[in-house]
């Protein structure tokens, strides 16, 4: 797995402090164990999108609308992103958009709010489907985002917005607390806007397969840190169910849907590699 390998040379220490020990060896002959499950998916492969239409198909039944963020969301403007071009971020840590590249299907961001109200300024949220051509290729993906975590502590997204402060984590399937992903990315900080005081931010991305998810919460005055991280949190898992129901073998739901029920309410918070954050293909 390749984040696996990106959080082995990021140079992942075990809860101690030290390097995380390797497995020992067993004098004597023993029974080879039975290999873990490597995905988090009890996927049909009858299901597995190959074409992009079949791509744009699975994202539209996927990708989140205002209700999947509660009564107050609503559509931004504009609601939806061009489809043929996705988010990049550059080698001077500015995001742009590009073509997809040929690995990827299909792609869909989509821009909610939810409007003031008591007390508390108005957040901004973005949902993010992709649908890449293999697993391996979504896993590629991944891997290079949390590369880019580590590269980038302070990001442009366009005139006068930052997002500064960046602390990120990942964590791979069968890590800590992560039994209903094949890898999750987060990162938390603060965003900046022209002449405005620092706001909590928040971004959390989950793969499952060829398919990844994601949703960014810039917050506005009056909420916190951890109200922005729910709200990305609850939302993207619920997404990931969706894939789950999609992709999932008949009559199993995945083997994801139990535990991705569980992750809106416990956190989800594997251990992982800990750095310097990028955020996913929309922000």
């Amino acid at each position: 797995m390749l984040l696996a390998a990106v959080l082995a040379l990021a140079g992942c220490t075990g809860d101690d402090g030290k390097p995380a020990a390797g497995p020992s060896r067993a004098s004597g002959t023993q029974s080879a164990p039975t290999p873990a499950p490597t995905s988090a998916l009890d996927a049909d492969p009858a299901k597995a999108p190959r074409d992009e239409a079949a791509a744009r198909t699975l994202i539209d039944e996927v990708i989140a609308d205002p209700a999947l963020f509660g009564p107050e969301a609503v559509e931004a403007t504009p609601y939806e992103s061009d489809p043929g071009r996705w988010s990049v971020l550059g080698d001077d840590c500015v995001w742009h958009r590009e073509p997809l590249p040929d690995g990827v299907l299909a792609t869909l961001t989509r821009y909610f709010e939810v409007p003031p109200a008591a007390g508390k300024g108005a957040a901004r949220l973005v949902a993010v489907v992709t649908v890449h051509r293999t697993a391996g290729e979504a896993d590629w993906e991944n891997a290079g985002m949390l590369e880019e975590m580590l590269r980038c502590p302070e990001q442009q997204l366009g005139a006068g917005e930052r997002l500064t402060d960046l602390i990120s984590s990942a964590s791979y399937y069968g890590d800590s607390a992560n039994g209903y992903a094949d890898d999750v990315l987060r990162e938390s900080g603060d965003y900046r806007g022209a002449g405005a005081a620092p706001a909590p931010y928040a971004w959390m991305q989950m793969r499952l397969g060829q398919v990844t998810v994601s949703v960014s919460v810039r917050a506005g005055r009056g909420y916190d840190m951890t109200e922005a991280q729910d709200i990305g949190r609850e939302a993207g898992v619920r997404m990931l169910r969706r894939v789950v129901d999609a992709l999932g073998r008949d009559g199993t739901g995945g083997k994801s849907g139990e535990a991705a029920a569980g992750a809106a309410g416990t956190g989800a918070q594997g251990k992982g590699a800990q750095g310097n954050g990028a955020e996913g293909n929309g922000r």
